[in-house]
């Protein structure tokens, strides 16, 4: 699994532009907030949290006709975790319902699959017919030197 490049870039700009390109062409409205320090962030961390809201972006516009998605990020001081939350107010789903890696859709699995590589966490929150919410929470743990080291042995 690897991390989208920043292409060197903050975070947040990286996030913003990665969410209009990916909402680009639907009639959707797309907000990005941020609050919190985010700058310093871990390049593997912040690349492989692009990579899980580009697929919960991609995920709303397929799966739930939203009108409006909305990404947030929460960062803590210094080492502290990162929260970011895409919410769309689209038709919604039973959690549990949705096609998995079975029937070949491994978008919430490579999601939860991400956050976990970091240490947190994946919730998927939602209301049939009000919309759905995807929440990542990691550590902004410097994965960068260990990635970069030479394998041992």
């Amino acid at each position: 699994m690897r991390s989208l490049p920043l292409a060197g870039k903050p975070f947040h700009d990286a996030l913003t532009a990665l969410v209009f390109r990916v909402c680009e062409g639907h009639d959707v409205r797309a907000t990005v907030d941020a609050e919190g320090r985010l700058e310093n962030l871990p390049e593997f961390v912040a690349g492989s949290m692009l990579l899980i809201v580009q697929e919960a972006v991609h995920n709303a516009l397929k799966h739930a006709r939203p009108m409006r998605i909305e990404v947030q990020v929460r960062a803590g001081v210094d080492d502290g975790p990162l929260v970011v939350q895409v919410a769309d107010d689209g038709v919604g789903f039973h959690v549990g319902s949705q096609p998995g890696p079975r029937e070949g859709h491994f978008g919430i699995q490579g999601m939860r699959e991400r956050a976990e590589r970091l240490g947190g966490r994946l919730d998927v929150r939602n209301r049939p017919g009000g919309g759905t919410i995807v929440e990542v929470h990691v550590q902004r743990r410097d994965y960068d030197a260990e990635l970069d080291a030479p394998a041992a042995g």
